[in-house]
């Protein structure tokens, strides 16, 4: 069964054309969503597979519902042209460490199970991110300098209050952190289409609460939608909170470090 490979693109153009040709050996599918921001789309091309651009895109703002929102357009359009071995949700700035064959064979030896890297346990993490109200968050890294500090501003206002107050929601739901780049089985992608609108809902004034949606809603069935732990899956550096981009030219020797994906490249 073939995989479709669900990307999301704002920048770094030529790393996002690296990605494709790397994976398009003809057994896979491609489907891109830019940012609604970008006014002029590159010019992608794969030579195997079928490339499928989104039409119904997504103005993402960091740290918002909006990437949620991405993620679940990317997976419909994908699971109409489907059914895939998996849905592989990535950036445009990932490359791959392995080779095709050996990633697929990874992925096709798991073919009832979605693959994430899990994250420790952190209750005030999940508290904060996910149980307080975030708002506004639109304009949190864009726009004008002074709107993008009056926008922090409120929201640490709103926070504050919110402690001083005592206020939560979602104060009985469990939730697993993962990274938001995962791949899902046929299954799974299902399940989270046919919850959409319950999603959205719930994470809608989540703090990067694309961390979270996706293996907390499948693990609430216990283990019908299996998910397996690799901490393998992806080298990222962070520089206190945001990662260090790599040049093009470190992926070699990224490769010596045994993990399946690297991000984020620079060209």
């Amino acid at each position: 069964m073939k995989h479709a490979w669900l990307i999301m693109a704002h920048n770094e153009f030529e790393v996002l054309q690296q990605l494709v040709s790397l994976l398009d050996d003809g057994r896979s599918d491609f489907f891109l969503h830019y940012d609604a921001k970008l006014q002029k789309l590159p010019a992608i091309s794969v030579e195997k597979g079928r490339l499928f651009i989104l039409d119904n895109r997504v103005d993402v703002r960091w740290g918002s519902v909006s990437q949620i929102a991405a993620e679940l357009a990317l997976l419909e359009a994908a699971q109409a042209k489907g059914p895939y071995s998996h849905y592989h949700i990535l950036s445009g700035t990932h490359l791959p460490l392995r080779s095709v064959d050996e990633l697929l064979r990874f992925y096709d030896a798991r073919p009832e199970e979605s693959v994430a890297r899990f994250w420790p346990e952190d209750a005030a993490d999940a508290d904060f991110k996910l149980r307080r109200y975030h708002f506004p968050l639109g304009h949190y890294k864009f726009g004008k300098p002074w709107r993008r500090r009056l926008c922090q501003r409120t929201w640490q206002g709103v926070i504050k209050a919110q402690k001083v107050l005592g206020i939560r929601h979602l104060k009985n739901e469990t939730f697993v952190k993962t990274d938001n780049w995962l791949s899902l089985s046929e299954a799974a992608c299902r399940y989270l289409l046919a919850h959409r609108a319950e999603i959205l809902n719930k994470y809608r004034w989540s703090f990067c609460g694309d961390e979270y949606f996706a293996v907390s809603e499948l693990r609430r069935n216990g283990s019908a939608y299996p998910v397996f732990d690799c901490q393998q899956l992806l080298y990222v550096e962070f520089q206190k909170d945001t990662p260090r981009s790599f040049p093009l030219s470190e992926r070699v020797a990224l490769m010596e470090k045994g993990y399946l994906w690297a991000r984020k490249f620079t060209a």
